[in-house]
């Protein structure tokens, strides 16, 4: 777009805007949902094994949707970066009216993905963040490590004689 805008934003702005936050929502909440499923099988999971009598250590199966719903969190939270990366990145285009791919840019929602070893200087002051680095930050690490550490713990509570006897 050649000509000088004299409102900076127009209406696709705004819209192209509201829907790339609405589809960061969406990752958010699918990020959420990782958690309630997860909780939710590796509970019913725990329940059924404290309700049989002859506790084998099938129990550690509740291991198996820990990692798959770490893996699918993550998966999501990679998303919901590339998104933001993505509305940043077209936000600085229309802050430094640099308009000249502008068209390209506009209704574009393929995530803007960035490994942390490619993140550049240029890139971190105009607020682009590394979208690869979900796997181990505090939030995620605690939730899924204490989940998981749980269905040890549990697992070897209930097997406890086996182990000593």
């Amino acid at each position: 777009m050649k000509e000088e805008r004299k409102n900076i934003l127009n209406d696709d702005d705004r819209q192209y805007i509201e829907m790339l936050q609405g589809n960061i929502e969406r990752m958010a909440g699918n990020s959420a949902n990782c958690k309630t499923w997860m909780v939710t099988i590796v509970s019913a999971l725990i329940a059924l094994q404290c309700s049989i009598d002859d506790s084998n250590w099938w129990i550690l199966l509740g291991i198996l949707p820990i990692v798959l719903f770490w893996y699918l969190d993550v998966y999501y939270l990679h998303l919901q970066r590339g998104m933001r990366n993505l509305e940043t990145d077209f936000l600085n285009m229309l802050r430094d009216k640099d308009f000249e791919m502008y068209e390209k840019k506009l209704f574009n929602f393929n995530p803007y993905k960035i490994k942390k070893k490619n993140l550049t200087k240029e890139q971190i002051r105009r607020g682009l963040v590394a979208t690869n680095d979900r796997w181990f930050t505090k939030s995620v690490i605690f939730f899924y490590g204490m989940s998981f550490l749980s269905v040890v713990i549990i697992a070897l509570a209930l097997n406890w004689a086996k182990i000593v006897g």
